[in-house]
């Protein structure tokens, strides 16, 4: 019984029609022995799922193909690209190899053909490449164009249902594309059945169409003209000749392509012919054309797009086209116009001028545009998303002028009905854009902005264009115009303080425009005050007119207006040089004065605060006489108006406003040049944690200050975004927390008052004392029943009244309060690190900063405090350049660092958090030390002593004993970074540590992990060129000398036991001396300098000879150190070559020695074994890879010395004198492998004969144990035998190096050893009676000799 096929008919796209969906494949699986009812769901099962499983190819036509060559087709319809690209390379490689048959062949284009009828998807994709491949690769002579053909006719036969037909049309489309796309279509008649079969497909259905007059382009692209007029054009001619409302895309398109390749073929006369024009660029041909672009469907980008457009725009009469006819009919859009209005838009895009586009931007096509991307879900919003970006791509090229951006803009922005295009179409289009735009540009959408805000009444669109116009003011082409940027601030003051007209909520967010504007503050201090004093000003003029300002604010303003126009008079009058005091002044003035209008508190008290500020900063630049500088000094306890400044822009800091912290920030960085140390201490006594006192405001206030900050002004400024990040996780955590002693006070109160019930319900027992305890066998069971119901009432209470646990992950309010002011204070500190600040400066900001760091860093909840901290500090410890080093002693520095030093020893707990910092500090201070003594130096004019000396004395002994400290005590905590880092410096004092890092790296008590550190700290030392050359030549000569005679006691007692990793860097150390330059300018500095023996090379030569006998022992196996080691050896001018034979005849010696002493008789023998082999044995030896350590290979070995010790007694007494060695053996007579074998037969059974008669003459005490021994050398040579491998005949050379090993062999046999029988045998039997047993090492293992011949042993 058959089951019902499940059939998914999926119309296949134009532009994909080599797609399909998953469904049955049923040609393919006849083709490979499947029946149509292989993939079917059943009846009775709704929603049954159709599945596709590989079939067993065992059809004739596959018969004899490899499985995984037929897996190679399935991988054709894989959904990845590249498995599929994989799967068609490996078949034709298959198809091109020399292996190849024909059967596989007609196969492989059976099953390609077959395939491109499939629906599966991808299919198509996968088999048409394969095809095509094919079809290039072979020529004509392997595979025929009629194979192909018969292929198609068999295989893609039009029948079944009517899905079935139609996937074969497509099928036989692309079978004949494909033999059309591979250039072999040479024959004319065979062109004209391609033509016809291509034609006839396209008539199918109309998503055949683009595939067929595609390959049909590309044969017209191909051929030449002759070709073309004989044999395509006569068949394409009644398809193209088409009217108007007969023509579709492909027909025009393919007609168009023709008429370019050939135009004295496809002549004006035929165009006049058919369309009644001589170009389709003629006005009339653009309704008909109009007609056609509208009413046909395309999906995707369809060539004739490009062409038309490309047409008209040459014939100038594209705008014509556009504006006249088809923006028109565009009035009532449908969805098909739609698709094909945006995608003639986006093809004339790519080919017109710029300045063209805004003329293309018509009403018809911006309402379009508008309203697609209004409904998202629009399944055209890609292609009108699409079309922004071509706009956006034309907005933002370089080289556009500033008219073709302004059209484009206005055109959208007017016809699009609403000014704010952002808002109305839901994209961020012209925020995206602008900053891209020229200035002429910012200024025109400013000028519709605020012509819009003036003449609408839609509130939040005005509120919008506002937030936006805020935005230009700060866009970088604006920067320097500072006058405008002016006018458009004091627009936003008169709709936020000066328009009583405007609703609430309008003035309310122009208010907050206003101040954000304000947050955007200019590059340059001249520019800035300048903004804000042409922006006051023309604000004073609006103040007068009635709005929100009080009487008291007016009055305010007045005072605030002279001291500005004072501070302006003044500013003309001074250098520039010296007007940065004034342009200060303003700045604050200035902005005080506007945040006037916003809340007046805050302001009475700075400006009051400023107005004395500036009087003293003008007086002391106006100060020249000696009695006006005398009575500055009688009056010492007055501060600098620098430090009173610092103390009103805390105040400002302390509050959470983003405005504030931004002038304060602005401000600072002005005066960062100038700051003082007592203004800068101002503000290191915030982040001291040892500082309690802090111009920090309430927590109360602070907590409204966080209700009522903009939270939309931090998100705008890029500080406002790095706060905000440092303070939102704590801020959020604020809400619902108590007091820690509260908490307290109330739970001990609820516990009292348990403790209260307790005792009424105990009653009479509640007068017990707290040790003693109530016996429940006195009570009844109504006294239990009813202390039940007591105790139980009285712990439901406490229950009930315990109050919530407090969350101990929550800061309290006043601790998040102040590390946010700590981490605005840090702003300031981070802006001084970007400036070149004095030694005095960055040297008094350094401990502040790391004391902060150790309280918070072992605090979770300070973390974002700890993070900030821990940048700043490694910011200021990296300043390399100085202002100056006034205002600081040596004196100084050095308890700086002796602070340092005692840190370790006093927080233990914190070094693991803190190490790397504490480095830092240290080098930073030490930088600082070198920098000052070299000005010392310089201005001190001294000549430096000839005598070397310590420069710096207490920096130099601080070093000396922590240095000490760290190699003799275990317990030291000071980070080991602090030594190597401060031996990189070009600190000429380095040097005279050299004497106690070469005793902590040789001592004996010193830890075996501290040596290592030591011999680091040398290599790093030498290294310094600055501080080997500052202890001199003597003193240096002295410690070399020491160090050498160290290095060679190592080098002579290392054994197997020895750290390689302090080998290693000993070796290190000592090539970083031979190739220090100071080393090598003494005498006898460098081992090859005289010639080792010399005076010269003198000091190195004991270690040079301790250096050769470490080679010879051959330690040095560890990579590092073997590389290492090999370096230093040719550094000083070691032959490896000669050392590496000398080790292993050395090694292999020893072991023997040890091997044989236990027989004497043996010894003999082994020491000719010695000899002549010693050279192989040794190059084996150095290519033989280490074995693993496997179960019984050590009872192996054994047995294997034991079996060697008795073969060597019972060849004691034989020689080999008597053996004639010069038989010459003809070539022809080489016996065949038969005779041979028989002959070594032969020779066994002798060998076993002279085994036996050598062991009954033997003269051993131990017989037993030989037997035993010779018995378990039997079975070992029976396993041997099965893991051995086959091995060709011995040649001729081999031959010959017997020959001459023999002699050798009875040179140094013993005098009183037995001569057994005359051996007369050809000479490859000498080669096989001489000794098995020479063949293997001392050692057990069987020599390489041993391991080519093919033989059993011979011992019974």
């Amino acid at each position: 019984m058959k089951k019902k096929t499940v059939k998914t008919v999926v119309p296949v796209e134009i532009d994909t029609s080599l797609n399909g969906t998953d469904n049955k494949e049923q040609k393919a699986r006849t083709l490979d022995g499947k029946s149509e009812n292989d993939t079917a769901a059943s009846d009775n099962v709704p929603n049954a799922v159709l599945t596709t499983s590989k079939p067993v190819i065992n059809t004739k036509s596959s018969k004899g193909l490899s499985q995984q060559f037929l897996d190679l087709f399935w991988k054709l319809a894989d959904k990845e690209a590249s498995i599929r690209l994989t799967a068609s390379l490996e078949i034709i490689k298959h198809i091109e190899s020399a292996l190849s048959s024909a059967s596989q062949l007609n196969y492989t284009i059976g099953r390609l053909v077959q395939g491109l009828a499939s629906n599966r998807e991808c299919a198509r994709h996968g088999y048409y490449i394969t095809l095509v491949g094919i079809l290039k690769a072979l020529d004509a002579t392997q595979l025929t164009n009629q194979i192909i053909h018969e292929a198609i006719k068999n295989r893609l036969v039009a029948e079944g249902n009517k899905k079935e037909r139609i996937d074969q049309h497509v099928g036989q489309v692309l079978a004949y594309g494909a033999l059309l796309k591979s250039g072999r279509l040479n024959d004319k008649e065979e062109m004209l059945l391609v033509i016809n079969q291509l034609i006839i497909g396209s008539k199918i259905k109309n998503y055949i169409q683009p595939v067929a007059y595609g390959f049909l382009e590309e044969l017209c692209q191909k051929v030449d003209a002759e070709t073309f007029k004989g044999t395509v054009w006569p068949l394409l001619k009644p398809e193209l000749s088409l009217p108007w409302g007969d023509q579709t895309f492909d027909t025009l398109n393919l007609l168009l392509v023709a008429q370019s390749k050939f135009p004295k073929i496809v002549d004006k006369r035929f165009w006049k012919e058919t369309f009644g024009s001589s170009n389709i660029s003629k006005p009339e041909c653009f309704s008909e054309l109009t007609t056609l672009i509208l009413t046909n469907s395309s999906s995707g980008d369809h060539p004739l797009f490009a062409k038309i457009a490309k047409i008209l725009f040459d014939s100038g009469k594209l705008l014509d086209f556009w504006s006249d006819h088809f923006d028109p009919a565009l009035e009532f859009p449908t969805n098909l116009k739609s698709v094909a209005a945006l995608t003639m838009f986006n093809s004339l895009l790519k080919i017109v001028d710029d300045d063209m586009v805004g003329k293309l931007l018509l009403k018809s096509i911006v309402s379009i545009l508008v309203t697609i991307l209004q409904a998202k879900e629009d399944s055209n919003f890609e292609l009108a998303d699409k079309t922004l970006e071509s706009i956006k791509t034309v907005l933002a090229k370089e080289d556009i002028s500033p008219d073709s951006q302004i059209s484009i803009i206005e055109q959208l922005l007017n016809l699009s009905g609403h000014v704010a295009f952002d808002k109305n179409t839901n994209t961020r289009f012209i925020a995206n854009v602008s900053f891209s735009l020229k200035k002429e540009t910012i200024v025109k959408i400013v000028e519709m902005y605020r012509q819009f805000v003036n003449d609408s009444s839609r509130t939040q669109d005005k509120i919008t264009l506002i937030q936006h116009l805020t935005k230009l003011i700060s866009h970088p082409a604006m920067q320097r115009d500072v006058e405008w940027k002016a006018s458009q601030l004091v627009f936003l003051a008169q709709w936020a303080y000066f328009t009583p007209s405007a609703s609430k909520v309008f003035s309310s967010a122009a208010k907050e425009t206003f101040h954000r504007a304000l947050d955007h503050p200019c590059k340059k201090l001249e520019d800035l005050s300048t903004f804000l004093s042409k922006s006051f000003d023309q604000v004073n003029k609006l103040v007068d007119v009635d709005g929100e300002i009080t009487d008291e604010v007016k009055a305010y303003w007045k005072n605030l207006k002279k001291v500005v126009e004072k501070i302006q008079k003044k500013n003309r009058t001074t250098k520039e040089t010296d007007s940065w005091t004034g342009q200060v002044f303003l700045v604050l003035y200035i902005n005080m004065g506007f945040e006037l209008l916003r809340q007046p508190a805050l302001p009475f008290e700075i400006i009051a605060e400023l107005d004395t500020c500036y009087s003293k900063a003008t007086e002391n630049s106006n100060r020249k006489t000696k009695a006006a500088k005398a009575k500055q000094l009688e009056t010492p306890e007055d501060p600098h108006w620098l430090e009173v400044v610092t103390d009103i822009l805390l105040s400002l800091l302390s509050r959470n406003q983003h405005l504030l912290r931004s002038i304060v920030v602005s401000v600072w960085s002005l005066l960062a040049e100038h700051v003082t140390p007592n203004a800068l201490q101002q503000v290191l006594d915030v982040i001291d944690p040892s500082k309690k006192d802090t111009p920090l405001v309430d927590a109360d206030e602070e907590d409204e200050d966080l209700e009522d900050s903009d939270l939309s002004d931090e998100e705008e400024s890029p500080n406002g975004e790095k706060e905000a990040n440092e303070e939102s996780e704590i801020e959020e955590e604020d809400d619902g927390d108590d007091e820690c002693s509260d908490g307290m006070d109330e739970e001990e109160t609820i516990t009292d008052k348990l403790r209260m019930k307790i005792h009424e319900a105990l009653g009479d027992s509640a007068a017990l004392t707290d040790t003693e305890s109530v016996d429940i066998d006195d009570l009844s069971d109504g006294q239990m029943e009813s202390l039940d119901k007591a105790l139980g009432s009285a712990f439901q209470e406490f229950r009930k009244a315990r109050p919530v646990r407090k969350n101990v992950n929550k800061l309290p309010k006043e601790g998040t309060a102040l590390m946010h002011f700590r981490l605005r204070c840090l702003d300031l500190i981070e802006v001084l690190t970007d400036k070149e600040l004095s030694i005095s400066l960055s040297a008094a900001a350094m401990m502040p900063l790391l004391s902060l760091l150790e309280v918070t860093v072992k605090e979770p909840l300070q973390k974002p405090l700890m993070d900030r901290t821990r940048s700043v500090l490694r910011k200021l410890t990296n300043i390399r350049r100085f202002s100056d080093s006034k205002d600081v002693v040596m004196e100084d520095l050095v308890k700086l660092l002796q602070i340092l030093f005692s840190k370790p020893y006093a927080k233990k707990t914190l070094m693991p958090y803190i190490s790397e910092d504490l480095v830092q500090c240290c080098s930073f201070i030490l930088r600082c030390t070198l920098h000052l003594s070299r000005v010392n130096d310089s201005t001190s004019g001294q000549k430096k002593q000839k005598e070397p000396h310590v420069e710096v004395d207490g920096v130099y002994q601080l070093y000396r004993s922590n240095l000490s400290k760290f190699f003799l005590k275990r317990d030291s905590h000071v980070p080991f970074g602090v030594f190597s880092r401060a031996l990189v410096f070009p600190w000429p004092d380095a040097g005279f540590l050299l004497e106690s890092l070469i005793e902590y790296a040789f001592g004996p008590t010193i830890l075996k992990n501290r040596k290592l550190l030591a011999v680091q700290l040398l290599t790093a030392l030498f290294r310094n060129s600055t501080a080997v050359s500052a202890i001199g030549e003597p003193l240096l000569t002295k410690r070399l000398h020491s160090l050498l005679q160290c290095s060679q006691r190592v080098v002579e007692e290392a054994g197997s036991d020895s750290k390689p990793k302090y080998l290693n860097e000993l070796f290190i150390l000592l090539r970083v001396v031979l190739l220090c330059p100071e080393v090598a300018k003494l005498r006898g500095g460098s081992p090859t300098s005289g010639g080792v023996g010399t005076d010269d090379g003198e000091p190195w030569k004991p270690f040079k000879d301790a250096l050769t006998v470490f080679t010879a022992k051959g330690l040095g196996k560890q990579k590092d150190l073997k590389k290492n080691h090999s370096m230093l050896a040719r550094l000083m001018g070691l032959a490896l070559d000669e050392i590496e034979p000398a080790q292993a005849c050395g090694g292999g010696g020893s072991k023997r020695l040890t091997s044989s002493s236990s027989s004497p008789e043996a010894d003999g023998a082994k020491s000719t074994k010695t000899t002549t082999n010693g050279s192989k044995a040794g190059e084996m030896a150095t290519k033989k890879k280490l074995k693993s350590n496997r179960p019984g290979d050590k009872e192996k070995k054994e047995a294997k010395k034991r079996r060697m010790t008795a073969s060597g007694e019972g060849f004691g007494g034989v020689t080999f004198a008597q053996v004639d060695m010069d038989i010459d053996v003809a070539p022809e007579a080489e016996p065949s492998s038969s005779v041979v074998a028989k002959e070594k037969v032969g020779e066994r059974k002798k060998r076993r004969k002279d085994s036996e008669t050598m062991k009954a003459g033997s003269h051993d005490t131990n017989g037993n144990q030989v037997e035993q021994e010779v018995g378990e050398e039997e079975k070992g040579a029976k396993s041997k035998k099965e893991k051995k491998k086959k091995l060709k005949k011995k040649d001729k050379n081999s031959v010959e190096e017997v020959s001459e090993d023999v002699p050798t062999a009875a040179e140094d046999a013993s005098a009183g050893s037995t001569t057994p029988k005359k051996l007369k045998k050809r000479q490859t039997t000498v080669e096989s009676t001489t000794d098995d047993r020479r063949d293997e090492t001392t050692d057990g293992t069987p020599s390489p000799a041993k391991k080519k011949k093919k033989r059993k042993s011979t011992i019974d």
